[in-house]
């Protein structure tokens, strides 16, 4: 999943992507790809599949993280 999704739409798609929020505390885990969960989203959309049938393991992200990124 490295290469998807192809570097045309991530250039077009890079500026809309919210930007990650500070965290006054510091600390955390890491925030997922941004690209990766790019590549979910796509895929749930050309797929046409529901929330729960999305492989997660497929693009390293939970399906959690996918739908809030999506929500932002």
């Amino acid at each position: 999943m490295r290469s998807w999704p192809p570097d045309e739409l991530w250039q077009m798609a890079k500026p809309l992507m919210p930007a990650p929020a500070k965290r006054p505390q510091g600390g955390g885990r890491r925030r997922a790809d941004d690209r990766a969960v790019l590549a979910a989203i796509v895929y749930l959309a050309q797929a046409g599949c529901s929330w729960r049938k999305l492989p997660a393991t497929l693009f390293g992200t939970s399906r959690a993280t996918v739908h809030r990124r999506f929500t932002e």
